[in-house]
């Protein structure tokens, strides 16, 4: 058989193609303990969605071995399921052999690639965190806000943690887009866009064409459009200071900015905890005090009960604006003045300057009152 000018060409290209498609590939193997012949399901993560990539079955004793053919040379994400039920994840670049040792509940340990044990580190700290707010939910503690508030600040601080531990690991991309549910994303706040920022700094000379290190970028860009459009609201404004607008027990609307020029304590609280009662008492002393020559204070309950809220408020006698907006720790206003503890207070002078942030104790407070007034 002569070999043609065309089917020479026909080859080389079938022969390149072979080639292009066999460039990248990974080698994951392993021990599912307890399974027995039984099929498991590799899926791959896009940004925000899973695809299936094949099912391999395991021999008699559990053991596995697949290659992956990865589509590129960036790193790629992806799982181990069986029957629903997440086994082990993994960040597979070309070349690597990476041991995966899981049992059928999804305990597992990974070996041969650093990035798989930062994905590791971050899959797990999210589902323990997501298990303790759903721990607490069921519990329905009185203080229910307060230790879901601490759960999401201290796992939030845990990430920014890692980010910044592993700049130049593709795990800092993913971590950025974490949520609890769609109100509650990890990284929300206005200022966190330096974190998305430097993040993209840190990969976008390594991967820059990464679908994950993209979407970054166009987050970046989303939350500057954002970030723009607030800016031309506040100068209108002319705040300077975050407003809020709730409603009090009586659904009447309160803006914070209503109350400017005057001295005013910005308080936050929450029903379920005993010692506030004594805290609202000691406030409405100093309130008593110092109203007259100009002081008001604007109280926020951060409670989903609102109609406990309102009883508590008429129950205390509360002489000051106090509203709810119902939403406990997805509240807007837990953001916008960046909130570790409860109870806490602020103190925005006349002029509209912070005076005094994250005070704790009434105590504090009135050498700052009388100064300012």
């Amino acid at each position: 058989m002569k070999l043609t000018l065309r089917n020479a060409l026909t080859l080389a290209v079938a022969l390149v193609a072979a080639v292009s498609c066999t460039k990248y590939s990974a080698t994951v193997k392993g021990n599912i303990a307890g399974l027995d012949r039984s099929g498991i399901v590799f899926e791959k993560l896009h940004f925000n969605r899973l695809t299936v990539v094949d099912t391999v079955t395991t021999d008699h004793d559990g053991n596995f071995s697949y290659k992956v053919e990865l589509t590129g040379k960036d790193p790629a994400f992806y799982y181990i399921y069986r029957n629903g039920v997440k086994l082990a994840g993994m960040v597979l670049s070309n070349g690597e052999v990476v041991t995966v040792n899981a049992d059928t509940l999804g305990s597992y340990t990974v070996e041969g690639s650093q990035e798989s044990k930062n994905l590791k580190y971050v899959d797990d700290a999210f589902a323990k965190a997501a298990a303790a707010m759903v721990a607490v939910l069921d519990e329905n503690p009185e203080d229910v806000n307060v230790q879901l508030s601490r759960i999401y600040i201290n796992h939030k601080r845990d990430m920014m943690k890692h980010i910044m531990s592993n700049p130049h690991s593709i795990t800092s991309a993913t971590t950025l887009f974490q949520k609890f549910n769609d109100e509650l994303p990890l990284f929300n706040e206005s200022t966190d866009i330096y974190v998305f920022k430097s993040v993209y700094d840190s990969l976008s000379s390594i991967y820059p064409n990464s679908e994950f290190v993209l979407a970054v970028k166009d987050e970046i860009a989303r939350r500057e459009a954002a970030a723009a459009m607030d800016s031309k609201l506040e100068s209108l404004a002319q705040q300077s200071f975050p407003d809020i607008k709730m409603n009090d027990i009586n659904g009447k609307s309160h803006s914070l900015l209503e109350l400017e020029g005057n001295v005013i304590i910005l308080s936050f609280w929450s029903i379920g905890q005993a010692e506030h009662k004594l805290f609202n008492q000691e406030l409405t002393a100093l309130y008593e005090k110092y109203h007259d020559k100009g002081l008001e204070v604007y109280q926020i309950s951060l409670d989903t009960d609102k109609p406990t809220w309102a009883a508590t408020v008429r129950s205390q006698k509360l002489p000051w604006i106090s509203v709810n907006d119902g939403r406990g720790i997805n509240s807007p206003s837990i953001v916008s003045y960046n909130l570790e503890h409860v109870p806490t207070m602020f103190v925005i002078g006349r002029d509209g300057t912070f005076l005094a942030k994250d005070v704790y104790d009434v105590a504090s407070l009135e050498p700052i009152i009388r100064k300012a007034l």
